[in-house]
């Protein structure tokens, strides 16, 4: 049982561990960190989901480079966008090393992002406690070391938690352009 809890744990930790970098890159983006500042102007967007209850936004338009004219625009098709913008709707994007990678900046595009790499810190630091705490309690009066760099892989957990259901609220409470 304790084998396949570590095969289970060590697949579950490589899988969250790529999502973290991929998390992390759209945050980086997102903050200026890298890429080509511009703006994204919307033409449409269209309800992808074939349900009545979730909806599912692709949307389409063009990315102007900072300095840019309409001949360097390119159009871009995102995925997913969260938000069913209207048509003519312009923000500020940053695009990356791929051209049809576009995220938004500014402080709304880091909170959308954020909770991403809030789940995955809470995910990788949950395993890395389950990994390091000691099987059994000890019964003298101080911890082991074990148990103090464990207790300190706790606190990341203590502090994700939050940062990751604060930016899911803030993202639920962004407005619409």
């Amino acid at each position: 049982m304790r084998v396949l809890g570590w095969v289970c744990g060590g697949i579950l930790a490589l899988v969250t561990a790529f999502w973290c970098v991929t998390a992390t890159a759209d945050l980086a983006l997102s903050a200026g960190v890298y890429g080509t500042p511009g703006t994204y102007k919307v033409d449409t967007c269209i309800d992808t989901s074939n349900t009545r209850k979730n909806s599912n936004y692709d949307c389409y338009g063009d990315f102007t480079p900072d300095g840019g004219t309409a001949d360097d625009a390119v159009y871009v098709h995102l995925k997913d966008t969260g938000h069913d913008y209207p048509d003519g709707t312009e923000f500020d994007a940053q695009q990356g090393i791929e051209p049809q990678t576009i995220q938004r900046v500014g402080f709304w595009g880091i909170v959308g992002e954020l909770w991403q790499v809030a789940v995955c810190v809470t995910i990788l630091a949950g395993l890395g406690y389950q990994a390091v705490k000691p099987r059994r309690e000890s019964h003298s009066r101080e911890p082991s070391r074990r148990q103090k760099v464990a207790d300190r892989v706790g606190y990341a957990v203590v502090v994700a938690v939050p940062v990751g259901i604060l930016s899911l609220i803030g993202m639920a409470a962004e407005p619409v352009p």
